[in-house]
């Protein structure tokens, strides 16, 4: 709920205090069982609508500690097992973010080994070369080719899209940059450039008066200049 304020209607948790976690802030209204509206909401998610540090004024509170930068597997009881990847989420702990390993490179391990893995976890743990840059105020720093995985490995979509349905925007930010490598690779004219040539062409043809027309009126003579 921290990480995606724009998804829930919740209301304060009157019994709040500050040193139970973050979470407890809020209470969520009734009417979310239906997980269907949350994996459209996924879908279409951008950068913007993701709090990438929910967690700065409750520092004070509960201090960033070693344990946080242990990367493997944590269990809760004996059925619950996941793995915990601090490269992944690089953005919450206040640096780049970058492509991070894959998760079947951690080594499965049996329920005892993984205890032992994480009273022992110092030696599990990323080191500050691994952390890479600071992302200073700039939150939504990323490591080139990070959107990409993103869309196709992180996030592929989940709802298949609908005819007549546009694409979101992380699928928007992934063509434009593969269309970058194609124009590098073949060292295409700038797009920026090619429509700056194509309004001094059109000031050029129609005059200033093009800046008073209608879009219907602008329209017409663009289509009267091509005929």
């Amino acid at each position: 709920m921290a990480h995606f304020p724009k998804f829930y209607v919740v209301d304060p948790n009157p019994d709040y205090v500050e040193n139970l976690p973050v979470v407890a802030r809020w209470k969520l209204q009734k009417g979310h069982g239906e997980g269907v509206t949350y994996w459209s909401l996924l879908d279409r998610i951008t950068f913007d609508d993701v709090c990438w540090r929910p967690y700065e004024e409750h520092k004070h509170f509960q201090a960033f500690e070693e344990v946080f930068w242990y990367s493997g597997w944590i269990m809760y009881g004996d059925r619950r097992v996941y793995r915990h990847l601090p490269d992944r989420v690089f953005s919450q702990y206040g640096y780049v973010q970058i492509v991070p390993r894959p998760s079947t490179d951690v080594v499965e391990l049996s329920p005892a080994e993984i205890v032992q893995a994480f009273v022992d976890f110092r030696t599990h743990t990323l080191k500050a070369a691994d952390w890479g840059e600071h992302a200073g105020e700039d939150t939504w720093r990323m490591a080139d080719g990070y959107v990409r995985w993103y869309t196709v490995v992180s996030h592929p979509q989940i709802l298949p899209l609908l005819p007549g349905d546009i694409t979101r925007p992380p699928n928007e930010e992934q063509i434009i940059a593969e269309q970058w490598e194609r124009y590098e690779a073949r060292n295409s004219p700038d797009t920026y450039d090619m429509v700056n040539g194509v309004v001094a062409h059109t000031y050029e043809l129609l005059g200033q008066e093009v800046m008073s027309m209608a879009p219907q009126q602008l329209y017409a003579a663009l289509q009267n200049v091509r005929e």
